[in-house]
């Protein structure tokens, strides 16, 4: 089911265009605050759009006409808090397909809680379950009651680290050839389940493509970031990229002299340098003022205009806003064109 939607809420300042083609996972990656939820929410039918258009395999849910009502829809959404009935585990699961009609309910509902791995968990009560188990029967509820398209927003949110790494390979499997879009500020999770990802910024989406194309050919800054990449754009000039104040960096590739082009790179190929120009010219140095500090764990991401890198603690401890460094970038890395 290929699913088109343009939401518009205006009170929370969102303003989306998000397209999933059949069967395929799409994932909506942005910070906190960016939209994502929100973008779902209108999708589903919970929060009540200003302006929308939603078709579903060429039908228009929302639109021209009469909305077609959120339970008729066949758009599930599985929010953060999981919120599962107070009932037990076989009943919660056998919910959707009971609601449908479905005679085998109780049959469907055990075969979906052995696929998430929690068939022993069938008579327990939600109050019963750790985070882990709840979010996979859950999961098993939603997908047990046979969605046109499946919406998770933040799947992983609350869970620790090994709880979420099981249920991400979980996922993996489940999500096979079922219409999914997944909300998500972690690249980790738009690797490992995406086909496709649409980054938001400011309650709009800003970069979309194939899941390859935004997370290794990022066209902008911000998606870089979202993408942990570092992106270095300037204009071809004679197989190196020239940056403005016409440092250059030479790549492979790229498209024709005089045309945008950029390379993205992982923040730990990129060295920082500080005091006097480096004489190491294995790399291309790039003279840079430091713009922000951002940590992250036992790292600090050193930004500067142009470039940014990832260092140690103690480093970033002896830089300030605007001190001058010198960022070395690696040669020959494969660029791309930022325009067409």
């Amino acid at each position: 089911m290929r699913l088109e939607a343009r939401v518009e809420v205006a009170e929370r300042g969102v303003e989306a265009d998000v397209t999933v083609g059949a069967g395929r996972t799409l994932a909506l990656l942005g910070p906190n605050g960016s939209g994502k939820s929100t973008a779902l929410e209108a999708i589903a039918g919970v929060v009540r759009p200003g302006r929308a258009r939603i078709v579903l395999d060429g039908r228009e849910l929302v639109g021209s006409g009469r909305p077609v009502p959120p339970r008729d829809r066949g758009i599930v959404l599985l929010a953060q808090d999981d919120a599962l009935f107070p009932m037990s585990v076989l009943d919660n699961v056998a919910f959707g397909p009971r609601a449908a009609g479905r005679r085998d309910a109780r049959r469907v509902a055990e075969a979906w809680l052995e696929r998430v791995g929690c068939a022993d968990l069938a008579s327990r009560r939600p109050g019963d379950l750790s985070g882990g188990q709840a979010r996979r029967v859950a999961i098993a509820r939603a997908l047990a009651a046979e969605p046109r398209v499946l919406l998770l927003d933040e799947p992983f949110a609350g869970l620790d680290v090994e709880a979420a790494s099981a249920i991400r390979t979980m996922l993996r499997s489940l999500l096979a050839d079922v219409t999914a879009i997944i909300t998500t500020h972690d690249v980790l999770d738009a690797h490992t389940l995406a086909d496709d990802v649409a980054v938001m910024a400011g309650g709009r989406v800003v970069e979309a493509g194939t899941a390859t194309e935004v997370l290794t050919r990022p066209r902008t800054p911000f998606a870089a970031r979202m993408a942990a990449r570092v992106l270095v754009a300037g204009t071809m000039r004679g197989g190196a990229l020239e940056l403005e104040g016409g440092v250059r960096v030479p790549v492979s590739g790229g498209p024709r002299g005089g045309e945008a082009a950029a390379v993205a790179l992982p923040p730990s190929a990129v060295v920082l340098a500080i005091g006097d120009a480096p004489r190491d010219r294995s790399l291309a140095w790039v003279p840079d003022a430091v713009r922000a500090l951002e940590p992250r764990g036992d790292e600090v991401r050193v930004v500067g205009a142009a470039v940014a890198a990832d260092v140690d603690a103690a480093v970033a401890a002896s830089l300030d806003a605007g001190a001058v460094v010198w960022f070395g970038v690696p040669r020959g890395h494969l660029a791309y064109a930022l325009t067409g």
